[in-house]
């Protein structure tokens, strides 16, 4: 057994960073560890009754000192063996306290791209989402552990299909894009793009800030017959089953998770050169970030054969059925606390 304690500094949303720490925190209690997590009261509800939630205030500054001083309190408090932040405030106000915590070995876990490695220099072990943010770190030792996701339960596409969504009676493929509707994602590159490449339909899944601006290209390019904009949805992995091709059209990402779940539910994908989307899919598939001309070649690489794409990604489609699996990423990270213990 193993005392571990997680720091965690995000307030109130549960985007794919918070879901990745709280199932990897469940995980690891119901193995058996001692597992406590100090996040803000509004992560709470999030985890399960077996980890032991110790609130702190994180709306507070990274580098207020009476806010440092109580979470080096409440890190002690716990009598972990492992301390283990998540993301840059978490690892920037772990790394302010290192000194105070004397005999706790200290890891750091990075999803995004960083310009600089300051902020987690100093760690006993630094885990990055992809290789790619691993490479950013200007040479400091870090192990690469895949974001993991749970399989999609028998039935999940069958379930969305159940919801009748619109152009499936129609002749044209569908494609299907899923995430927040904010600038990260390039939903809007993605529009611009889809403008001159006639041929298929599209699902885009999704709610957020850009919501407006899509909405506005829907009706510059004239795509409100070949655009159903589907606002949030819990069947959103059940929807990508149903649909010919997955988009990835990201400016940034740390995963995405939703490439995971699309290549678990064995639909093709194309992505743009984010997060781990390089180490799952071949280069064909592939595009450079922030451009609406790679888009374009990109699905109409895609249409020209998707059920050649679809055999070619069957390599894919294996690895992440046996990496990206919580008890996969699971064991990597336990494996790794141990190499310091």
């Amino acid at each position: 057994m193993i005392r571990i304690c997680h720091v965690l500094a995000s307030v109130g949303e549960k985007g794919g960073l918070e879901k990745n720490v709280i199932e990897l925190a469940n995980q690891q209690a119901a193995l058996g560890h001692a597992v406590h997590a100090v996040a803000d009261p509004s992560m709470r509800q999030y985890f399960d009754p077996a980890v032991a939630f110790v609130p702190h205030e994180m709306g507070g500054g990274r580098r207020n000192l009476l806010n440092l001083w109580t979470l080096r309190q409440k890190i002690r408090s716990t009598r972990p063996q492992i301390v283990h932040a998540h993301a840059n405030k978490s690892a920037a106000m772990v790394r302010s306290i290192r000194r105070w915590l004397p005999g706790i070995r200290r890891v750091a876990t990075i999803q995004n791209v960083k310009s600089h490695s300051r902020g987690v220099r100093d760690f006993d072990a630094v885990i990055t989402a992809s290789a790619q943010v691993r490479d950013s770190l200007g040479g400091i030792p870090a192990t690469v552990i895949w974001n993991s996701i749970a399989p999609p339960p028998a039935g999940t596409r069958e379930a969305a299909l159940a919801t009748r969504p619109p152009f499936l009676d129609q002749a044209e493929p569908v494609f299907c894009t899923v995430g927040r509707l904010v600038p990260a994602k390039g939903m809007d590159l993605l529009l611009e793009a889809m403008a001159q490449v006639p041929g298929f339909k599209l699902w885009l899944v999704g709610e957020g800030l850009q919501r407006p601006l899509l909405e506005s290209l829907l009706d510059k390019h004239a795509l409100r017959d070949r655009v159903w904009m589907a606002g949030h949805r819990d069947d959103a992995v059940g929807l990508m089953g149903c649909s010919g091709l997955f988009i990835v059209a990201s400016r940034n990402e740390g995963g995405p998770y939703t490439l995971a779940e699309a290549l678990h539910m064995r639909v093709p994908c194309i992505s743009t050169r984010v997060g781990f989307a390089p180490e799952f899919l071949p280069d064909e598939a592939l595009m450079i970030p922030d451009s609406v001309p790679e888009l374009v070649r990109g699905l109409r690489h895609a249409l020209t054969d998707l059920p050649g794409l679809r055999a070619r990604l069957e390599p894919s489609f294996q690895l992440v059925a046996s990496e990206v699996t919580l008890e996969a990423m699971t064991a990597k990270v336990i494996a790794l606390y141990q190499t310091l213990l």
